[in-house]
């Protein structure tokens, strides 16, 4: 019976040691974790747009539905002619369902009016920026655009992204080394992280082509 007793005695003991070294290690852990340099790293990179959408309308108006439907199969006719001469090619066009509605106040000046919207979604960037310049030529074919816009895009964010993030990581550690060092400790290892967001915008007004891509990543650095 005494050495039931004492076998119960020794497992306790073990049982209490288990949990005063876990203890331990996890007080040790949890002291850790409050020494640390939370820093942010930034990456910047300037890239050319690799997508081109150009937006070309136009409105058409009159008192006869025939007349009106002519006028816009000539003014889309047109368009596309310009831009296939200009090098666009005819899968890179799109004609948009036309928009047509009726004015019936009395003293409408067009019973019928209509908008009719072509894009050209493209590769040549390039050609584009160049053709673009040149729409003036329209109006000597008889038309006349009331919207003119151009939307350039990065498509490829995936190829810049392992350099961007090598160099935002790069730049926080320096960060924070540069803390540590100052503080009179040591750097130890990352403890937590946060990618952050890429944010593509225009380089500026004037170039919308050229693409500025941001990111900034949060590191927290443990300090030994």
């Amino acid at each position: 019976m005494e050495n039931v007793k004492n076998n119960w005695a020794w497992i306790i003991g073990l049982v209490l040691l288990a949990f005063s070294v876990v203890f331990f290690f996890s007080a040790r852990a949890f002291s850790d974790q409050g020494r640390y340099v939370e820093v942010k790293g930034l990456s910047e990179k300037i890239v050319k747009a690799d997508v081109a959408i150009w937006s070309l309308n136009f409105e058409v108006k009159s008192n006869n539905i025939d007349t009106l439907y002519a006028d816009i199969e000539k003014n889309i006719l047109a368009i596309k002619t310009f831009l296939k001469e200009k090098g666009f090619e005819d899968a890179e066009i799109n004609v948009a369902p036309v928009n047509i509605y009726q004015d019936t106040y009395k003293d409408a000046l067009f019973r019928y009016n209509s908008n009719t919207q072509l894009s050209v979604y493209t590769k040549k960037v390039d050609l584009v920026r160049s053709a673009s310049k040149d729409t003036l030529m329209l109006v000597k074919r008889g038309v006349t655009l009331n919207q003119n816009s151009i939307e350039f895009q990065f498509s490829d964010i995936n190829s810049v992204k392992p350099e961007m993030l090598a160099e935002a990581i790069k730049n926080a550690k320096d960060s924070a080394s540069q803390f540590a060092k100052e503080s009179g400790s040591r750097l130890g290892s990352v403890a937590r992280g946060n990618q952050g967001v890429f944010d593509i915008t225009d380089k500026d007004p004037g170039s919308p082509e050229y693409k500025k891509i941001r990111v900034v990543s949060t590191l927290r650095f443990l300090l030994k």
